[in-house]
């Protein structure tokens, strides 16, 4: 991924921002747009990228002409690591809710498999169980929680820890797991 060719919008961002929170997955209903928006506004200081499909006018919820907003649309899954290797903190800003509060989202364990530092809203039960994931329920405490992130991003404990859950939680250790379940549920029949 460190070899393939990035989009100048990206390069270009990247070289103005010497911190930057990234997002990848849908932009979609249950994201939290008022304080996502709140903090571009508040943290001038930090470039913000979104990368994903557009569901149901998510992008349009996204603030207009901020400069330290880059909205890059659906990009190849193949070569999503590509562009998220340039997060220094990667976000999951899901409004407060019920799936909040029920989701575990799949993309938490792709962000640690970067190595990068993850907040996300407090709701997010699933996630908040890591002890290693900052945490906010409002735009000021988000904000602290991304400079705690930062303070980390390049502490090699910190990454091995990341890496070594992501390895914890990949396909081959799920379907693991599902297998005892399944043979439980035979085994009792």
């Amino acid at each position: 991924h460190f070899a393939t060719e990035l989009p100048e919008n990206l390069t270009a961002f990247r070289a103005k921002y010497s911190k930057v929170v990234g997002y990848f997955g849908a932009l979609a209903p249950w994201l939290w747009y008022d304080v996502i928006n709140a903090l571009i506004r508040k943290r001038q200081d930090i470039g913000f990228i979104f990368i994903g499909p557009d569901y149901y006018g998510g992008a349009d919820k996204l603030p207009k002409n901020a400069d330290n907003l880059l909205y890059m649309g659906a990009i190849d899954y193949r070569i999503l690591p590509a562009y998220a290797i340039n997060f220094d903190v990667c976000f999951i800003p899901f409004a407060p809710s019920e799936i909040a509060r029920t989701t575990s989202p799949l993309k938490l364990f792709e962000y640690f498999a970067l190595e990068k530092p993850v907040v996300v809203t407090s709701e997010m039960q699933e996630c908040i169980v890591f002890d290693e994931v900052f945490r906010g329920n409002s735009t000021e405490s988000l904000s602290l929680a991304i400079d705690q992130a930062l303070l980390v991003k390049d502490n090699a404990a910190f990454k091995s820890r990341l890496a070594t859950l992501a390895d914890e939680n990949d396909w081959d250790q799920r379907a693991r797991a599902m297998e005892v379940v399944f043979q439980k549920l035979k085994d009792t029949k």
